[in-house]
């Protein structure tokens, strides 16, 4: 029997890596003027503006032992195969954590933090004509800090999910309305259950989703694996059912990213529950804490699985293949139209990778 499943589990993987294949390919490129960013960061700006991707900030450990944050905005031409990247400008002080929102031809970098605070700073970001250079202007304020928080926008509404709240873990929800005349932000209630740190939230058909997340507070810590729904028309929120391995288990999303494709959610990434619970718990009976950032990467299992959810049958409906690469936290994903680039990230704590790949052909 034990043969007969070794098989089984040999062929599904061996399935799963073939399909990987088909969908996933690196792509060369990372931004380099600031020194230490080539390694590779986490938790930056990310999007996309007419044809260029823009990353900006993040933050990583060129010195072990000492986090570094960045302040460039860096532009490439979006390319399947290469992309070159050049600095266009810079933010008003380094900052990572934070989340990326699309406005017209602007985007928006939101909240976040770096060495010294949280931030509560909006700042829009548009190219000059020719892409040469990056016009940053100041907002309205988040109503307080917000670091560590997942986006989402429908039909002109930007809802930031989660985070932590003027340094506290929080499951509120702010909103803002990019077509009111004076730009404000709402705080419009608060998810069902405990806080969502490093959720993953998305929005589609009237309806804003979010998963994943934790909430470090010793014995009590959570990491979640479920998630919620909120009808925005009246704000009402129903749960959702977790995402789930190839084997059936269900899996958190927290420190994973997930985005709206062609009238679905996908989702990927993330860390590993039962280790990162172990650790934000301080219980550390899996490894001495003295020892827990000394692991191989492959010791912390973060998920390499793409999850498709379906609006309409209201259900993860496959997880469609697994793959290493997509094996991080903290990364960001672009969409575009010639694939979604997923940029950046960490495989482990502290230890950042400079990889972008490429998803495509996910119909």
């Amino acid at each position: 029997m034990k043969r007969i499943l070794f098989l089984i589990i040999s062929l599904v993987s061996l399935f799963h890596t073939s399909a990987s294949a088909q969908h996933v390919r690196s792509v060369f490129g990372f931004p380099a003027t600031e020194p230490g960013y080539s390694l590779g960061v986490s938790a930056c700006y990310a999007a996309q503006i007419g044809d260029w991707i823009v990353v900006a900030g993040g933050c990583n450990f060129p010195t072990p032992g000492k986090k570094t944050y960045y302040a460039g905005i860096y532009a490439a031409p979006v390319d399947g195969d290469v992309l070159n990247w050049r600095l266009v400008g810079m933010l008003p002080e380094p900052a990572a954590y934070g989340v990326t929102a699309v406005s017209g031809d602007s985007l928006l970098f939101i909240g976040g933090n770096n060495s010294n605070h949280a931030l509560k700073s909006v700042y829009s970001v548009r190219f000059d004509g020719v892409g040469e250079h990056a016009c940053v202007k100041r907002l309205a304020d988040l109503p307080c800090t917000v670091d560590n928080m997942a986006v989402a926008q429908s039909e002109g509404n930007v809802f930031v999910v989660g985070g932590n709240h003027d340094g506290k873990p929080s499951a509120d929800v702010l909103a803002l309305n990019l077509n009111a005349a004076n730009l404000s932000w709402s705080n419009i209630g608060s998810m069902p259950g405990s806080a969502r740190v490093q959720p993953v939230a998305a929005a589609l058909d009237g309806k804003l989703y979010v998963w994943g997340g934790f909430f470090a507070n010793g014995a009590q810590s959570e990491v979640h694996t479920t998630g919620c729904c909120m009808n925005i028309a009246t704000g009402k929120w129903t749960s959702v059912a977790a995402p789930k391995s190839v084997e059936g288990r269900e899996m958190t999303l927290a420190g994973g990213i997930a985005w709206t494709f062609n009238g679905k959610i996908y989702a990927t990434g993330g860390v590993n529950k039962d280790i990162f619970l172990d650790a934000i718990s301080g219980r550390y009976e899996l490894v001495k804490q003295s020892d827990y950032l000394n692991q191989p990467i492959s010791w912390y299992r973060f998920s390499g699985n793409l999850y498709e959810y379906d609006v309409v049958k209201e259900a993860w409906i496959k997880t469609r293949f697994a793959d290493k690469a997509l094996a991080r936290a903290g990364a960001q994903m672009v969409v575009t139209q010639k694939g979604c680039f997923y940029i950046g990230g960490e495989l482990k704590p502290a230890l950042r990778t400079p990889q972008i790949v490429v998803l495509q052909d996910l119909e």
